[in-house]
This record gives C-alpha cells, sequence and structure tokens, in this order.
C-alpha cells in the first residue's frame, strides 16, 4: 500500500527529491548523499544549544503547523505523545490544524492574504498552493540562514542545485520535504485489475488519454455506481502535467509560460494556445458527455472519499517504475487509498519516460510564516521532525502496539480502526532512508523498484530549465489578473464540464486581457538572461 502513495495526487506524489547533482545525468557523491545510517540518526544539533537541554527556565513555545488531510482519528493522543518528544527536545510543543484537501488551498491562500499569523504551513508549486506566487508577495520567511543554524542536516541531505530550485530572488522560503521516491518521474495511470480483466482491456499497450477511452466506455456500462475517472482540480490533468505533453512548466504550473523539454532554444510560450491542449480539451469533453467523468468534476477538490470508498476505476497516477517495467510489483500494487484489507489491485502503465521536472524540487515543502513569532523555533522543528525517527514514526504510522505492529526492520502491520495519517507523511518532513512498509509490501521487491528510481535519477533527462527561478515581482499584477481568469475558467474547461468550442476563445482573449503575453515575454527575458550568465 504504500507504494501507491507514489501514485497518489499531485503531482502530488509525486516526484521527490533525492540526492543527486544535477549536472547532466548527475552523480553522487559522499558529501551530498549521507548513508541511511546518518540519515536515520537522531542527529539533530543546533548550533545555539544542546537539543538535549531546552532552557527550562523558559516557557515551551506553542508552534502550529497547517496541513492538508482527510480527518484523523485519536490525532490528539498521538500529539500529546509527540509533544512529550518535542518539549523535551526543543522546549515546544506542536499543534497539527488538518484542512480537508477540498479546503487547504483556500484557506492557505486566504491566511496568507489576511495576514494571519502560522508557524509552519505545507505548500508546494502545484494545484492552487502558489509556492512561487506567495513567497514572492512575501507570505512566508526567508529561511536562507536559519536553515544553516537551526536545520544543518536538513539543508545537507539537498544539494545545492536542488535548493536553487526553490529560491525566490535568491532566497529560499521552503524546506524541500526530500522524499524516499526519488526525483526523477513518470506519468502515466492506475486502473483496478478487477475491471480490466473482466473487459478484456489491453492495458498494456496504451499510450495516452484516448487510449484509456475503451476502458472508462465498458466501465460506465457495466459497473453502476463507479466513477470511471477521476479528475480532481488538486491534479489537473493538463496544467498539473506538463511531462504528459512533452513540456515542462517555469515556475507555478498553472501561470502561462511554459517551454518544450526539446527546445534547444527554450523558448517560452502560452501552453493553452498550444494544439496539446486543444486535443485535450477535446478529449476529456468527450469523456464528460459520455458520463465518464462526475458532473461536479470542476469543483471536485477532495477525492479522498471516492478513493476510500472503492468507488475509482482509473485515475492518474506517477507510475515508475509500472507493472511493465517491473511485473513483480502486480503484488502489491493496489488502488490509491482503497481499504488494505480489501486488497483492490491495480495495473499501472505510464505514459512517458522517466524525467526531472525544473518544479520536481518545490513539488513539497515547508513553510515558516512571515509572520510567525517564533521563526527560530520553528526551523528547529523542522530539522526535529527530519532528525529523530521516533518522532517521525509516531506522526507518520502512530504508537507501536497500539496502531501498528512491528513485523520486520522495515516493516509493519497497521491496526485496523485506529490511527490513520492517511498516506500523508511527505508533508511533515523527510521520509528518505526513514519509511516504514506495511504488511502487503514485499521488502525485497520494494527495494529493488527503489534501485531502479535512483538509477533513473542518474539517467533520466533533466529539465533544461532547472536551476532557473522566475522572480515574478515585474509582473506580479498580470500574475493576479491571469489568476483569477483561470480560476473562472481552467477547471470548467479542463474538467470537460463545458463545451470548448463555445468557451475556449473566449479564455484565451480573457488570458491576454489579464497579462499573459507580458509574463510570457518576462520569462524569456529571464531564462534569455540565466542562460548567458551560465553558459546555457
Amino acid at each position: 500500500m504504500f507504494k501507491l502513495k507514489k501514485l497518489l495526487t499531485t503531482s502530488i506524489l509525486f516526484m521527490f527529491i533525492v540526492v543527486l547533482t544535477l549536472s547532466g545525468c548527475g552523480s553522487k557523491s559522499e558529501s551530498e548523499a549521507p548513508s541511511n545510517e546518518a540519515t536515520n540518526k537522531s542527529t539533530y544539533k543546533p548550533t545555539d544549544k544542546p537539543t538535549n537541554e531546552p532552557a527550562k527556565q523558559e516557557e515551551p513555545v506553542e508552534l502550529s503547523f497547517y496541513i492538508a488531510n482527510s480527518p484523523v482519528k485519536d490525532m490528539d493522543r498521538i500529539m500529546e505523545a509527540a509533544n512529550k518528544i518535542i518539549k523535551e527536545k526543543i522546549n515546544a510543543t506542536l499543534k497539527v490544524v488538518v484542512t480537508d484537501w477540498s479546503a487547504y488551498p483556500q484557506k492557505l491562500n486566504l491566511m496568507i492574504s489576511s495576514g494571519e499569523s502560522f508557524d509552519l504551513a505545507f505548500t508546494g508549486s502545484f494545484g492552487e498552493l502558489n509556492y512561487f506566487q506567495n513567497a514572492s508577495k512575501g507570505a512566508y520567511k526567508d529561511i536562507t540562514e536559519l536553515l544553516d543554524q537551526y536545520a544543518p542536516v536538513t539543508k545537507s541531505r539537498v544539494p545545492d542545485s536542488i535548493w536553487n530550485g526553490v529560491k525566490v530572488n535568491g532566497k529560499i522560503y521552503g524546506s524541500i520535504n526530500y522524499q524516499v521516491w526519488g526525483m526523477a518521474g513518470a506519468k502515466g495511470v492506475q486502473l483496478r485489475k478487477d475491471f480490466a480483466d473482466k473487459y478484456n482491456f489491453d492495458w498494456k499497450s496504451m499510450k495516452n488519454w484516448e487510449d484509456l477511452t475503451p476502458f472508462l466506455d465498458a466501465v460506465k456500462k457495466g459497473e453502476p455506481g463507479i466513477i470511471p475517472w477521476e479528475y480532481s482540480n488538486q491534479a489537473d490533468n493538463f496544467a498539473d502535467m506538463p511531462i504528459m505533453y512533452g513540456m515542462d512548466a517555469v515556475a507555478d504550473n498553472k501561470i502561462p509560460g511554459w517551454i518544450r523539454i526539446n527546445d534547444k532554444d527554450i523558448k517560452v510560450f502560452n501552453q493553452y494556445e498550444t494544439e496539446e491542449y486543444k486535443g485535450y480539451l477535446k478529449t476529456f469533453r468527450n469523456w464528460y458527455v459520455n458520463g465518464y467523468i462526475k458532473n461536479d468534476a470542476a469543483t471536485m477538490k477532495d477525492y479522498v472519499p471516492d478513493r476510500k470508498a472503492k468507488r475509482i476505476a482509473a485515475l492518474y497516477a506517477n507510475p515508475y517504475p509500472d507493472l511493465v517495467d517491473m511485473p513483480e510489483l502486480e503484488a502489491q500494487s493496489f488502488m490509491s487509498m482503497a481499504p488494505v484489507d480489501d486488497k483492490v489491485y491495480s495495473y499501472t502503465k505510464r505514459f512517458t519516460e522517466p524525467f526531472i521536472s525544473a518544479n520536481g524540487p518545490s513539488t513539497a515543502l515547508v513553510a515558516v510564516g512571515a509572520n510567525s513569532k517564533h521563526p527560530e523555533k520553528a526551523v528547529e522543528l523542522i530539522e526535529l521532525i527530519n532528525t529523530n525517527d521516533e518522532l517521525f514514526h509516531l506522526i507518520a504510522f502512530g504508537e507501536e502496539g497500539k496502531d501498528y505492529k512491528k513485523i520486520g526492520e522495515k516493516q509493519v502491520e497497521m491496526i485496523p480502526d485506529m490511527y490513520n495519517f492517511n498516506y500523508s507523511e511527505w508533508e511533515i518532513g523527510q521520509s528518505y532512508g526513514r519509511m516504514l512498509w506495511d504488511q502487503n509490501t514485499n521488502v525485497e521487491t520494494q527495494e529493488k523498484m527503489l534501485a531502479i528510481i535512483y538509477e533513473a535519477d542518474k539517467t533520466a533527462m533533466v529539465s533544461p530549465v532547472m536551476g532557473f527561478v522566475f522572480d515574478s515581482e515585474p509582473v506580479k499584477t498580470q500574475i493576479a489578473n491571469v489568476d483569477a481568469t483561470l480560476k473562472e475558467y481552467l477547471y470548467t474547461l479542463n474538467s470537460g464540464s463545458v463545451e470548448p468550442d463555445k468557451y475556449y476563445d473566449e479564455f484565451i482573449n480573457k488570458l491576454k486581457k489579464a497579462g499573459a503575453d507580458d509574463i510570457i515575454a518576462e520569462k524569456q527575458k529571464q531564462i534569455d538572461e540565466w542562460r548567458k550568465a551560465n553558459g546555457k
């Protein structure tokens, strides 16, 4: 089941950071790739005072941490135990504020616009989280120096070339949640094995969205109550997946201004004016009209209930390696978020080759609020979560003996109806070298899969704009106007809910009036300057 977190939303899962140097193929050095032994130990050592000797004369600081998640059972019990560790180590306590994915981006952006104080928040460059936009307008604290002082292990695990991918005007505003899943990713789909077998669907031959249509049609006609295709604006099937179309994003995914990955001249263009986008709209409109997509897809944000209820027949995924690359994964390939004990098996098929996108580093970040009253302590907590395995495993999996049983060095058996963090540990910290696999996972197979991923990190194509960070300040007004236009049109069009022939031209014209061409021109200008300065 834990393998399937790689198949979750959102470019969400997608697609995370491993230790490598991104110059050409990229090679790992000792300084960039700490051993598992070093990674797994609680090595938190702030420079100003010993971890184990908190300033007892001071009152403990309460820190807030906002994340997206479904309701978590027994969260209070786990946080009580977690706070014993946190208080002992850094003289602080933690309050985790959980908001459903359907409302989290809006909540975060509202807190930012109102100037509300918060200490830590999960963010990224996908969906509506808008890390680069929010950082550029002062929503987050500059933690460049704080990382060096209070989170040296967190900083050292990730090479400078990757930290460059989250900088805004040369400053770091988000701590990279360095994940076990590697950085090279591929895009594709996951579909229920029972339905594919029942309807004799040739899933191995799929190469694009249209190849999936016969399967969706069979499910629609033969499986009442099942949703053939999952669409959610948390992982839009165009705006959040540029590599699916041979492209890569420059800054936040949905803002106009992409490049083609094979374009040596690195020309920036409006992705919504391409033939690929027009073809996408045609396909998804057909799916919607034929009932393969939910009627309320345009406003669909929380996909979790449908997944847990086993109502989804097929969904977007990041399947690398897929079941063609590694057939032995079939024994532990289950539909995302379906109940573990139900064993809803799946097939996975990628449409793209492994690729390291420019937005890979900014997929999963923890930011410190600009108005936090305790930014230093907040960064201390980032380091503690990333280096204290007892704390990390407690929040991620619960209490041993109550919420899970240890059945191996790296494997646990989750106890039904107890604490469940919904596979969201990737939001709170770095999981590389620290994951525990569930009882349905073959650890040997898992290790083989990870070896394939890490090899791809050395050989996969790297985005031609890796290391370039767009300074949005010169066009911040245009970006705000364009963002408003996207909110009005994008998800309605992309979910297939309206007829493209009626609304497409109107959408493009409004983007232009809002300043899309100015944004593209500014991106091109900065990329040209970056190429010249770096000899690219």
